[in-house]
């Protein structure tokens, strides 16, 4: 009998320590590899951005500041019988800005209001049931909008462009666009699409062609290959001043290439 009664408590330390280590392993959180919240500006309308990375998660929450959910997914079925999720980012409906424009919706400090500054917390579990989280600063530090020096429009109509002396330039940016200080510019991006003609295949994202060129804060000017030119097409080219912050705003200009 007492060898029954050592074997059955043997068992039941065997079997707490295990559920003990199983609870420690649940309660354990998995850092996200990556968690950001940042503000986008552009001309006329400005939005949240969220990104996250990690590795098999299938459900997470955001909370802002004030503790409040402000998002939350899941993945179930056969997404989740897959791994889950490993990245995803999101953006929120723009406010449109500007009061003389029909689809004026909100002002800037309404947004801003919205969306305080500090810590937004995220949580989730993987499939496995650990958790996982991570924290995402966000701050009101916006960059001016870059001012674009070349090419200039020419009354209402878009430049034509030398393509093989086509040079994007733009002032440096050193301000904020709401109040006073300074702003630290880690990078510009210059973003190029071909809007004209669009092109029809299916595999195309927009039907347009597009380059993306990432540059340092110190460089205010990019000198465009001719060989990324088409003669008679017209492009679109965004500007856009990244703060350290990650929050970042946006310049549009516009060119024809000359035949």
């Amino acid at each position: 009998m007492f060898k029954r009664m050592a074997i059955g408590c043997a068992l039941v330390v065997a079997f707490g320590a295990l559920g003990g280590a199983a609870l420690a392993k649940s309660r354990q959180q998995v850092d996200l590899g990556a968690a950001v919240v940042i503000i986008e500006l552009t001309d006329e309308d400005i939005e949240l951005q969220v990104f996250i990375d990690g590795f098999l998660w299938d459900r997470m929450t955001l909370r802002d500041p004030d503790g409040r959910k402000i998002f939350s997914t899941r993945a179930t079925d056969r997404l989740k019988a897959q791994g889950g999720m490993s990245e995803m980012f999101f953006a929120s409906e723009p406010t449109h800005y500007l009061e003389e424009e029909p689809n004026f919706d909100g002002t800037v400090a309404e947004f801003l209001e919205r969306f305080p500054e500090g810590e937004y917390g995220f949580r989730g579990r993987t499939v496995d049931g650990q958790r996982i989280g991570g924290v995402g600063t966000l701050t009101h530090v916006m960059p001016a909008l870059p001012e674009i020096l070349s090419p200039l429009p020419v009354g209402e109509d878009p430049p034509l462009v030398d393509p093989d002396d086509l040079v994007i330039e733009w002032e440096p940016v050193t301000t904020r666009f709401l109040g006073p200080g300074g702003v630290d510019i880690i990078e510009y991006q210059v973003i190029l699409d071909e809007v004209e003609p669009e092109r029809d295949e299916p595999w195309v994202t927009g039907g347009t062609r597009s380059a993306l060129i990432n540059l340092p804060g110190d460089v205010t000017s990019l000198t465009v290959p001719p060989e990324f030119l088409v003669p008679g097409n017209a492009y679109e080219f965004e500007i856009l001043a990244i703060e350290a912050s990650g929050n970042s705003t946006i310049s549009v200009g516009e060119f024809e290439v000359a035949d």
